[in-house]
């Protein structure tokens, strides 16, 4: 009866670790599969078995290669990346705010504060 109660936490332990972990395929057939459901322009983060990571946009797919173009600040050539070289595959979400776009946001909200600023102070003085 010791034995069990021993046992018992330490495989809840065990199934809660196991549920928790990032899901990995074990074979490049399966980074396959994952692939053929992405749309070319899909927005991806490979990262390889090498300990390398390639965040871009999915180009292309073939029987054998993914094809991504990489997001860098100087264009470079897409890479062709093999299946059999796949780590994990993790599709980021679109509609995310790009950083000029959250550069004009400030720009406008500052813009604005002094501007309102602005009448307050004209309002004080014509008083």
């Amino acid at each position: 009866m010791a034995v069990m109660n021993l046992l018992r936490p330490s495989t809840i332990a065990l199934v809660m670790l196991a549920s928790a972990a990032p899901a990995r395929a074990d074979e490049p057939r399966d980074w396959q599969r994952l692939a053929a459901s992405l749309r070319p322009g899909a927005r991806i983060e490979v990262h390889l078995t090498d300990g390398h990571h390639v965040d871009g946009t999915l180009v292309a797919r073939d029987a054998d290669v993914l094809v991504v173009n990489p997001h860098t600040r100087i264009p470079v050539t897409p890479w062709r990346i093999g299946y059999s070289e796949i780590q994990s595959i993790d599709v980021k979400r679109a509609g995310r705010l790009s950083p000029g776009a959250k550069v004009a946001i400030g720009l406008g909200a500052g813009a604005g504060a002094v501007f309102i600023g602005l009448i307050i102070a004209l309002a004080a003085i014509s008083d």
